[in-house]
């Protein structure tokens, strides 16, 4: 198993782990470092001079604050056996290679200078037309917060080289140290953000090669440490618990408190909404849940989930009290009218009814609960999506963003490393079936349910709102034709129809104003549309996924089904300002 990153890495040159006291007063605490380099002698040249290049660069690295990391590379022999040996002069911690075929080298013992390492299936993968080496360079470029390439600032000559590694680098954001063979100028800095959006790789190549800023600077430590920090390496990762209870701000004590209302919404849901066919989950594959990297991730996403639901409960279950005593204090107020007897316990109800949803809606508003609400599902969706890349060793970044690296899934992920072991066909066809069943099989299911019962709420609000109307229209009408049927003999309408009158027009506008809010707060119908087309187009990725277990497919698919759910979660997030209640009165 990949040793744990408070652990100090093997080998006689590593240097003990530093102190709180020791740390300088920036410090990444931990980062994921790839490593790309050339393995032609023409290309390397002197190897002395690079392995002083690279000495360089690791210290520089130190200097700019990274206290510990992994180094991720294939171990190839040339520049990657150079960079192992100066990764473990430097003491910055364990290796992980990783091997673009099952029997390079053999698994049993594990390589002498690596951790812990991963096998993917070359011979598969060039079976099915994809190149084994690009598929490994994307695995470690997909893990990287930092790329360290020994590159001649050369175009490729061949799929998955270094040059494929440091387009692949600065196309997810992913700043490039980069170490030039045959120059003994010290190693210099590409940082992705000075690019332009659209930037075309060649079209860089050129400019690199006339060696003209911003695009390459000399890699001074300040430089690489604003490098870091703008990846967000420079503040130490909390555990998801932590996250999780500060995203609650102090939710044990809330939890007491309103313990009473979290079913309100669910006894809601389930009246209005009823149920939708279940869905039952498969659990993961035991060889991956064995994995320390996918329970860490696990028990991360356990904690973030449970916390979400537990915010969106409370927070829902807030907006249909408020609302239903909107409707109650409008009974109450109106009461007065037919039974004018009633009128001071009706006044005394009402203020109790309205102290009551004041003193809740404070609760929320202080609490920025809506807020964190948002954040909390953000979390835990962020986690699930985190979990099922790992699994597959892809990205969770698209391709020409970024996504910032002191996101607690990225702290999280970061920490793990890499899945071990061989991706032979018998893990390709486990794992990715239950990556696609995790991201898109169950997705769907959940989405489709979505649909149908916010659609089925959604459209029984409306129902209430209707016959509400109708009955005020009937109300109305009825009190007009007794007064007409009553003109003749000069008296009026009853008392208690004159007092129905009033109080249907006092409580049918409160109905509908509630049926607005809770639309407005909680979108039933919008999130039933979205929920309905997401999971429609989740459904069609499946078209033609092949029977086969192919690692590179079944990537591809998932990187597609992390797309369209990164859309929802941005349209989730986007929605947090207009989820704050509606006192309804």
């Amino acid at each position: 198993m990949p040793p744990d990153s408070a652990a100090p890495a093997a080998g006689p040159t590593a240097a003990p782990a530093a102190t709180a006291s020791e740390l300088p007063p920036w410090s990444a605490p931990f980062a994921q470092v790839a490593f790309a380099g050339h393995n032609r002698p023409g290309d390397l040249g002197d190897v002395a001079a690079v392995r002083a290049g690279l000495d360089t660069a690791f210290e520089r690295l130190k200097a700019a604050g990274l206290v510990r990391g992994r180094l991720l590379t294939g171990l190839a022999p040339g520049a990657d056996t150079v960079a192992a040996e100066a990764w473990r002069a430097a003491g910055l911690g364990p290796i992980h290679a990783v091997y673009p075929f099952l029997d390079d080298p053999a698994q049993d013992p594990p390589p002498a200078q690596a951790d812990s390492a991963t096998w993917l299936d070359g011979a598969a993968a060039q079976q099915h037309g994809r190149n084994a080496h690009l598929a490994q360079t994307r695995w470690l470029i997909g893990a990287a917060d930092l790329l360290v390439a020994v590159w001649t600032g050369r175009q490729a000559r061949g799929a998955g080289g270094t040059a494929d590694a440091v387009r692949l680098a600065l196309e997810h954001g992913i700043p490039v140290l980069w170490v030039v063979p045959k120059d003994p100028h010290p190693p210099r800095l590409i940082r992705p953000e000075y690019l332009d959006e659209d930037f075309g790789f060649l079209e860089v190549v050129e400019e690199l090669g006339f060696n003209r800023p911003p695009l390459a600077r000399e890699a001074t430590p300040e430089g690489l440490r604003a490098a870091l920090s703008d990846l967000g390496l420079g503040e130490r990762p909390a555990s998801a618990g932590e996250d999780a209870a500060a995203l609650d701000g102090g939710g044990a004590r809330r939890k007491r408190g309103v313990a009473w209302l979290w079913r309100t919404y669910s006894v809601f849901r389930r009246v209005l909404g009823g149920k939708a066919a279940p869905f039952e989950a498969r659990p993961p594959p035991d060889d991956l849940a064995a994995q320390e990297g996918f329970a860490r991730l696990s028990r991360a996403l356990d904690v973030a989930d449970e916390q979400a639901s537990r915010l969106g409960a409370v927070h829902r279950s807030h907006q249909v009290i408020l609302l239903g005593v909107a409707i109650l204090a409008a009974l109450a107020g109106s009461a007065s009218a037919p039974w004018p007897g009633a009128k001071l316990a009706m006044v005394a109800v009402e203020l109790i009814l309205a102290i009551g949803a004041l003193l809740v809606w404070l609760d929320s508003e202080r609490g920025e609960r809506h807020r964190r609400w948002g954040d909390a599902r953000r979390l835990a969706e962020d986690f699930r999506l985190e979990r099922a890349a790992w699994a597959l060793g892809i990205s969770t970044t698209p391709q020409g963003g970024h996504v910032p690296g002191n996101r607690p899934t990225r702290q999280v992920r970061r920490l793990t490393g890499p899945p071990h072991g061989a991706f032979d066909a018998a893990r390709v066809a486990a794992w990715g079936d239950w990556v696609i069943e995790e991201l898109i099989t169950g997705q769907v299911a959940y989405h489709r349910e979505q649909a149908t019962i916010n659609g089925r709420i959604s459209h029984r609000v409306h129902q209430l709102e209707n016959v509400s109307f109708g009955l005020l229209l009937l109300v109305m009408v009825s009190y007009l034709a007794a007064a007409a049927a009553l003109a003749g003999s000069g008296r009026d309408p009853p008392d208690w129809l004159a007092g129905l009158m009033l109080m249907a027009g006092a409580v049918v506008p409160a109905i509908g104003a509630a049926g607005l809010a809770l639309e407005a707060t909680l979108a039933l119908g919008e999130q039933a549309q979205r929920s309905q087309v997401l999971s429609a187009q989740l459904a069609s990725l499946t078209t033609d996924l092949e029977p086969s277990p192919v690692l590179e497919r079944r990537q591809a698919l998932a990187k597609a089904a992390i797309r369209l759910l990164r859309v929802q979660e941005d349209h989730w997030t986007e929605d947090a300002a207009r989820r704050r209640l509606v006192r309804g009165g």
